[in-house]
């Protein structure tokens, strides 16, 4: 398994040997904020976290920092899924309106004939579960829990047209700001 505590001494290469469980376990290790434009970490936890001035990080830059959340986290999902032949899908959800502004990235992945949501650092999900016979069950299923949430939060104000959920395969630059990331996500 994946020592974590050894993180530093670890590079993007060598993470991407590591086997699907390990690779999973990483991943959920991984500590969920964002490195800002100046180079700044800022890890949710911190008593004066904000998110302020964004810089989309790289796979290099998630493993050299220790640090991402679903955007960033995506992109190193997708390549490692690129290196080991496992078929995914990243999914980009948004909602977007004057009372609430919330996105999340998802991979979705393919493997024992079989769709599931790929584990991350913020949801608590298990590599493989649960599993769905097809993408589009798999992605009814997530998107059901992102709105769940929504509904939650605001209540009689929630309206199902300022959902988006679509699939992407846009690739970002190191240092994209948010305002970049979503104007090109949202083509």
């Amino acid at each position: 398994m994946f020592d974590n505590q050894n993180t530093s001494r670890k590079t993007l290469k060598q993470i991407l040997t590591l086997d699907v469980q390990s690779f999973f376990h990483y991943v959920s290790s991984i500590p969920y904020g964002y490195q800002d434009r100046s180079g700044a970490l800022h890890v949710s936890g911190d008593p004066d976290f904000a998110v302020r001035d964004y810089a989309f990080s790289s796979p290099e830059q998630i493993v050299e920092n220790n640090c991402c959340w679903c955007w960033d986290l995506a992109e190193l999902i997708r390549l490692y899924c690129s290196e080991h032949a496992i078929p995914c899908q990243a999914y980009f959800m948004e909602y977007l309106s004057d009372d609430l502004h919330q996105t999340h990235t998802q991979v979705f992945l393919y493997d024992h004939e079989t769709w599931s949501a790929a584990p991350d650092n913020c949801l608590g999900l298990s590599y493989g579960t649960p599993r769905f016979n097809s993408l589009n069950d798999c992605v009814a299923w997530f998107t059901g829990m992102f709105t769940d949430y929504l509904k939650a939060v605001l209540k009689e104000r929630y309206d199902e047209r300022r959902l988006l959920v679509k699939p992407y395969s846009c690739i970002f630059p190191a240092g994209a700001s948010a305002e970049e990331y979503l104007s090109k996500i949202r083509l």
